[in-house]
């Protein structure tokens, strides 16, 4: 039984493996040879490889998958099935490209492509993967002129390859230095100026460059030395380390081909891409790497108008013609000498030049051109007077790193003769039409202001705010007292200081008897005392518009008048008649009713009224504004004119009518009058008025950039620098919102109301501390109001300088000390000097 059991499962064991057998026959792969694209393979070049079939294969999903993988020696990229056009039947061929990932012998595997019916299997075949190899047979170099430069000083770096190496085996250069993509240094290689055949192109840091080649006379064929120059602008001050710059060509086998088929710079094999190559090498070298010195630029002697240039430097000045017509185009040729290269060389514009001012007229944009050893520039000028004789020297800036300071480099004069066009012996530059391009104009400054009832009223109400800061302050608790007993069953009320009086005035009238001059002395006693009007100065006028602001009933108004009239008449009358008075008390009785209903009103007319006093000066000034820029431009007559209005418009601010836009008007005039240091402190008091203004801004930018020294002021915000003004009216308004919102939690007693409280509370308390270091801080900055001044280091003019060059018109200072008649000023870098207090305006940020 056991032998039976045993011969059947033999015999079931040799039917299985028949059957496997077979269908491993039935499923054989039809093996496929591979097309190599390449036969160099490096781990960081993509290669390709082919393979063709006799009918159309399946494209791949994904990879890698079960049929496609790569193994451990090689990374499938990509694999793309496409009708071969090249078959004679329906054949199809698949592309490959890999990489491998490793160098050394690596094993491409063996990959399965199936077709509708049929399956095709390449064979898994060998490769040898290289790698770059340094070359003993190139050297590469990178040589800088110095190694301790300044910040923006361009700095010469010599550039020199060298090779033993047949020219046409040399394909496919890379050269990619770090400090190409380095955004703090600059770089630029300038124009090739060797001779046309010994001028070779080739690709450097991701540019085309044209760079010398000196082959060896006794080997043409080797590609020698090949040298250029690049050069270097460091924009940070520090010590700067250039990594070590690999150079790396291929060097195909065999005989190689011709290394510049086509007379082109850019078409030699330096430019071949390494993926269009089949069998080469990869070489390399490398430069040493380098350690700079990169020292930051001294303030101490540096103008606004700094050129950016270094010495050395050469400028020769020359003109077309010599004799030309007032408000003539001339053109002015300066031409330029330096080490630095074209493109790294700027000149200031020709407007910033101060020998020019008032003389000449020249645009911004000047034409360039280059020079073997410099630049030329080309400028557009116009004379605007027959008074000038010569074209005047320019003064241009420059540093020298040899004398570590800076410079002026003094162009000579060139003789010119001016002759009058039309008669006239002056060129008005406002006759030029302006281009037909629209660009903001970020120079220059606005218009002025106009007067506008909504600006007035909302300025009004701020200046009441701010005016009436204790009154507001002080009314929210006594607000809060007349109305705390309707909340807690009406306690006894209180009334402020001016209704007081009020009342007072009133008392004193009722016991005066009717119809005696003293009831009428009274009765204009109790009006004056109603609207703070001095009682000596209260007329007519004041009684018919302060009595309207009430509406008061036109017939009373009229009876009021009729008496005012009588009694003057009694008083200045030659005859003397005895007048007849009214009887008063009814009239006052509702008067004073309607005064106790119409308190805002009344602070509202009190505010108005002076107001109708104070335009004469505003009227005044504009109408000379308005006349100075009607007037010719640079007479001494027109700047007379603009100072005079200036002054009419501080004069309006300082008895507080329009207070912002007369300081605004003020700064135009001075603007245009070219008193610059007191434009700017105009400028900064119309802030204090109008912190919104945008224009003040642009205002006061344009005419901080016309100022010469170098010392820029902080443009971050600081407490004490916030409008005093504003801040007292916004703790007013919180103030007032605190009794309101308190008295609101004693009635209702809920949570919302309570916090309401507790937060306009903090607010309050919050703005009465940055009122409090904003008010310490009042009146500690001003501005330099003369053309030059010296900073002393004590309170006298026997102590010596402060620095070697004057503060000029314009520079803005912190106060730290006042002494008799100097001030201790500190700059914005921090530095400090004596200066007296005469020469310069201090700004006054303050409530009223």
């Amino acid at each position: 039984m056991k032998s039976r059991i045993f011969i059947a499962l033999l015999l079931a064991l040799v039917i299985a493996s028949l059957a496997q057998a077979n269908e491993t026959d039935s499923d054989a792969a039809t093996p496929v040879e591979l097309e190599w694209g390449q036969h160099s393979w490096f781990t960081d070049i993509v290669a390709t490889a082919w393979v063709r079939f006799p009918e159309r294969v399946e494209q791949p999903d994904e990879l890698p998958n079960e049929l496609l993988d790569g193994g451990d020696d090689i990374s499938l990229l990509s694999v793309e099935v496409a009708s071969d056009k090249g078959a004679t039947t329906n054949g199809s061929v698949a592309a490959i490209r890999f990489i491998p990932r490793h160098t050394g012998l690596v094993v491409f595997p063996s990959l399965v492509f199936v077709s509708g019916s049929n399956r095709f299997q390449t064979s898994a075949t060998q490769i040898m993967v290289s790698q770059p190899q340094r070359s003993s047979e190139m050297t590469f170099e990178l040589t800088p002129e110095k190694s301790v430069v300044y910040v923006a000083q361009p700095l010469r770096v010599d550039v020199t390859w060298a090779s033993q190496l047949s020219t046409n085996q040399i394909r496919s250069l890379r050269c990619l230095p770090e400090f190409f993509n380095d955004s703090s240094i600059e770089t630029l290689v300038p124009r090739a100026t060797a001779p046309e055949k010994e001028q070779m192109g080739l690709p450097f840091g991701g540019r085309r460059i044209i760079a010398k080649r000196v082959a060896p006379t006794d080997s043409p064929e080797q590609l020698g030395v090949v040298n250029f120059s690049l050069f270097l602008r460091f924009s940070k001050a520090g010590t700067v380390s250039l990594s070590a710059t690999r150079l790396e060509c291929a060097y195909l086998k065999g005989d190689g081909s011709d290394f510049s088929p086509y007379a082109a710079y850019f078409n030699n094999g330096l430019f071949e891409p390494m993926s269009s190559l089949t069998a080469y090498d990869r070489i390399f070298t490398e430069s040493q790497p380098l350690t700079l010195d990169v020292l930051p630029l001294p303030t101490e002697g540096r103008s606004e108008n700094f050129s950016g240039l270094f010495a050395p430097c050469d400028i020769d000045v020359t003109l077309r013609t010599n004799d030309i017509e007032v408000g003539q185009v001339m053109e002015v040729d300066l031409r330029m000498r330096s080490n630095a290269p074209h493109g790294m060389l700027e000149l200031p514009a020709m407007n910033r030049q101060q020998s020019l001012r008032g003389r000449f007229s020249g645009a911004s944009e000047l034409g360039r051109r280059w020079y073997p050893d410099g630049t030329g520039f080309r400028a557009r000028v116009r004379p605007l007077t027959t008074k000038v004789t010569a074209f005047p020297s320019l003064q241009i800036q420059l540093f020298d790193p040899d004398l570590r300071s800076y410079r002026f480099l003094q162009t000579s004069t060139i003789p010119l003769h001016v002759r009058p066009r039309d008669g006239r012996q002056y060129f008005d530059i406002r006759s030029l039409h302006s281009e037909a391009t629209l660009t903001d104009q970020p120079t220059g400054i606005w218009h002025n202001r106009e007067p506008n009832w909504m600006n007035d009223t909302f300025n009004m109400l701020i200046g009441l705010l701010a005016e009436y800061f204790w009154a507001l302050i002080l009314s929210g608790p006594i607000l809060f007292a007349s109305l705390l007993p309707w909340v807690k069953e009406r306690r006894k009320r209180s009334v402020d200081d001016r209704y007081r009086a009020c009342a007072d005035a009133y008392y004193q009238l009722r016991k005066q008897p009717d119809g005696t001059r003293d009831k009428w002395n009274a009765f204009q006693h109790f009006l004056a005392i109603s609207f703070s009007v001095p009682p000596d100065a209260w007329t007519s006028g004041d009684a018919e518009r302060c009595l309207h602001s009430l509406g008061i009933p036109e017939d009373e108004i009229r009876l009021i008048l009729d008496t005012h009239m009588l009694s003057d008449a009694a008083r200045y009358s030659s005859e003397k008649p005895a007048p007849k008075f009214p009887n008063l008390d009814s009239v006052s009785r509702r008067l004073f009713d309607r005064l106790r209903r119409t308190t805002p009103l009344l602070v509202m007319a009190l505010a108005l009224s002076p107001a109708e006093l104070r335009a004469s000066d505003w009227s005044d000034a504009q109408s000379l504004f308005d006349t100075a820029i009607e007037s010719p431009a640079g007479f001494p007559e027109t700047e007379s004119l603009y100072r005079q209005s200036a002054l009419k418009f501080e004069a309006s601010a300082q008895q507080r009518h329009r207070i912002g836009e007369s300081w605004y008007n003020a700064g135009n005039a001075w603007f245009q009058s070219g008193e610059l240091g007191r434009a700017i402190r105009c400028y900064r008091q119309a802030e204090i008025y109008r912190p919104f203004d945008g224009e003040i801004e642009q205002n006061l930018r344009a005419a901080r950039a016309l100022t010469l020294d170098v010392v820029e002021p902080d443009s971050s915000l600081h407490i004490s620098s916030l409008p005093i003004r504003w801040i007292c009216a916004a703790i007013a308004i919180t103030s007032l919102l605190f009794w309101g919102l308190l008295l609101a939690h004693l009635r209702y007693r809920n949570r919302l109301s309570l916090a309401a409280s507790l937060l306009s509370l903090v607010a309050t308390w919050t703005l009465l501390l940055v009122w409090f270091i904003a008010n310490h801080h009042a009146g500690k900055e001003g501005v330099v109001i003369v053309s030059e001044i010296y900073g002393r280091k004590g309170p006298s003019y026997h102590y010596s300088t402060a620095f070697h060059e004057p503060l000029h018109n314009g520079l803005e200072f912190h106060i730290t000390k006042r002494r008799s008649d100097w001030l201790l000023v500190e700059l914005a870098d921090g530095r400090k000097c004596w200066i007296p207090s005469s020469e310069a305006r201090v700004i006054h940020n303050s409530r009223l």
